[in-house]
């Protein structure tokens, strides 16, 4: 993996903090902001790059979307059945 490297100040007191958590994470300083850094990066994805592996395992599936309603639908009953102790015909 091609890397870049980043040289940032922050307050002496952010300073002591941020190793105090990268210790109590069992990481060097260096690994632990990097990870901060990647979990923000992570929390921003849009809804379609949330969703993209989603859709492609379907795609992938040949199911078509009448199925999966089908699919949904019968589940979706199955559990209310269950739910309301009523026995699948």
């Amino acid at each position: 993996m091609e890397t870049m490297t980043l040289t940032i100040h922050v307050p002496k007191n952010i300073g002591v903090i941020l190793e105090e958590r990268a210790k109590g994470s069992g990481k060097d300083i260096a690994e632990y902001v990097e990870s901060l850094i990647e979990q923000d990066i992570d929390k921003r994805k849009t809804l379609d790059e949330i969703l993209a592996p989603l859709r492609r395992n379907f795609a992938e599936s040949g199911m078509t979307e009448d199925e999966l309603d089908e699919l949904i639908e019968t589940e979706r009953q199955a559990m209310w059945e269950e739910k309301n102790g009523k026995a699948k015909s």
